[in-house]
């Protein structure tokens, strides 16, 4: 995605990726390929598009004809999203969330939304959307990834800002249903007016169920799509006893932190920090060599956390962790509320 990708201007923690080979971009190099596509039909826009990538940094470099892009050079372990944008008749979207791991992906669509539809849906529930805010469009799915039907208002609660106006659910075709109280087999609900920066789903007072959504980026003006998936209950167990050796170290490797953080060249040391060595010594590069990286007291707060977040405008390379819900950010947490022991 980027000419000579080298994090030399992130005070990075994690996510670049696993090959830290001298000629290559620093952290890998993988390819996606898509096409932008309307929302409602799915079929293939038919005007001229422009396609940016939302969340990694330095801008990318991005090629497109007609309706297909391809970008190259991203580093393994990214997580991002597209930007789409095919004026005057679509509003510039944002998609759900674009994962890449150890391989190029393939067949991605990037959907865009028409004004005339997003008009529809604000006429409907009796909105009057403003330029300076954003529009959100969530599918809430199973477990397996299908459309989830019956899921109550009340389990919907999104970040966004004091503005937010929402839920307002879609009945089964993705048009609007005014009054409804449950999600639709469309599984579709909107947001109006979210602030511009992140949007995650929250937790309600009485929740009897838990969204796990990737944390997305809102523009003013624009559209943002995201998937949530329904978990019933209070979300995932923490762990317990967590061992900085044989559970947090390894993170590091497997999350492809390593390639921008081994202090084996130029650009691959990273905010200071080296974390291919012993266990022993990434313990002290984390626990005593900084005081920001593990911060006992408010662990929430550590960078090692925060870092491979996603926040707008990025402060990291790429998003490592899509939401506080990813697993690996969940042991490092309880690690540190634990003591931050080196055990």
């Amino acid at each position: 995605m980027y000419r000579h990708v080298c994090c030399v201007l992130a005070m990075a923690i994690f996510g670049c990726g696993g090959d830290d080979s001298s000629d290559g971009p620093l952290g890998g190099s993988l390819t996606v390929t898509g096409e932008v596509v309307d929302f409602q039909g799915g079929a293939a826009v038919d005007t001229s598009v422009s396609v940016t990538a939302s969340g990694i940094t330095p801008a990318p470099v991005i090629s497109s004809q007609g309706s297909t892009f391809t970008i190259t050079e991203i580093p393994e372990n990214s997580i991002f999203q597209i930007l789409a944008s095919a004026p005057p008749t679509y509003r510039a979207t944002f998609s759900q969330v674009v994962e890449v791991t150890s391989s190029d992906v393939s067949g991605v669509k990037a959907p865009v939304v028409k004004e005339t539809y997003l008009a529809s849906l604000a006429s409907a529930f009796a909105v009057t959307p403003t330029a300076a805010r954003g529009v959100l469009i969530v599918r809430l799915t199973d477990t397996a990834g299908a459309p989830k039907s019956g899921v109550a208002a009340s389990n919907v609660v999104m970040t966004g800002g004091p503005d937010l106006e929402g839920p307002f659910f879609l009945d089964a075709n993705g048009m609007p249903a005014p009054g409804a109280t449950t999600s639709s087999a469309s599984g579709l609900v909107v947001f109006f007016e979210a602030a511009p920066g992140v949007v995650s789903a929250g937790i309600a007072a009485n929740a009897t169920a838990t969204l796990d959504m990737a944390t997305s980026p809102v523009a003013a003006g624009s559209v943002t799509l995201a998937v949530a998936k329904v978990i019933d209950g209070m979300g995932p167990m923490l762990p317990t006893n967590v061992s900085f050796a044989n559970t947090v170290f390894p993170i590091f490797s497997g999350r492809g932190c390593v390639a921008c953080h081994s202090g084996g060249g130029a650009g691959r040391d990273l905010g200071g920090l080296t974390l291919d060595g012993s266990a022993n010594l990434v313990y002290k590069e984390l626990t005593v060599e900084s005081t920001t990286r593990v911060k006992v007291a408010t662990p929430e707060a550590s960078t090692i956390l925060t870092k491979p977040l996603r926040e707008e405008p990025p402060n990291h390379q790429t998003a490592t962790f899509a939401n506080p819900q990813d697993p690996d950010y969940l042991k490092i947490l309880v690690w540190i509320k634990e003591g931050a022991k080196d055990n």
